[in-house]
């Protein structure tokens, strides 16, 4: 069993630091290690953000013996890139800005709050040709209240552009030490299960 072929892929945040364990949940797997970029923010420092707003950081998702699988590239203001270890690129994670009408966005916000359901957060998976292959929605919970009231993700599912669900990520927060389990529910040809598999680690890098 290694990272390609488990049905569940738990990717677990060691430290404030961008290093991952991955696992099926209790085997190894494999290790994401950040390879670029600044290195975040520890200790008193880590209070006043991460300090890689604006940054370009990347992360090498390893197997268990260290041979790079693939690398999952962030930079500010562009989708999320996934890309293989001869450098080419495998697809990208890319934020949905739908076109509302006008009001509608108004009237969303008025029943998240009411419904305590979170504001709607959207990715699609595209291959490298940008051609959808994934949609994903995160559920988000709000937490805390006046002042420290925020809202977080505790979930996403994803979708192929039939409808049919084909995985579901659960996101447990922790100070640092985010956990990712990804529940695959299907065999999923490539390139779009190396893209479901990169998602938590892109999503993660997204809300550093």
């Amino acid at each position: 069993m290694d990272i390609f072929t488990s049905p569940t892929v738990r990717i677990e945040q060691l430290s404030s630091r961008l290093d991952y364990q991955i696992s099926d949940g209790g085997t190894p797997l494999g290790r994401a290690t950040q390879v670029a970029g600044p290195k975040p923010r520890k200790g008193p420092l880590s209070l006043f953000g991460s300090g890689l707003q604006g940054a370009r950081v990347v992360v090498q998702v390893s197997g268990l013996d260290g041979a790079p699988l693939f690398y999952v590239d962030r930079q500010d203001a562009a989708p999320v890139a996934i890309v293989a270890p001869d450098t080419t690129l495998i697809g990208r994670l890319v934020e949905a800005r739908p076109q509302a009408a006008p009001g509608a966005g108004f009237r969303a916000a008025v029943h998240a709050v009411l419904a305590q359901a979170g504001p709607a957060q959207t990715h699609h998976l595209m291959d490298a040709h940008d051609r959808p292959l994934a949609t994903v929605n995160w559920d988000m919970r709000v937490e805390g209240a006046s002042e420290h009231r925020r809202w977080v993700a505790v979930g996403g599912a994803f979708s192929a552009p039939n409808g049919q669900r084909i995985a579901r990520v659960d996101i447990r927060e922790a100070a640092f030490k985010d956990q990712y389990t990804l529940h695959l529910h299907h065999r999923l040809p490539e390139p779009l299960r190396t893209l479901v598999i990169a998602t938590p680690l892109a999503f993660d890098l997204i809300r550093t």
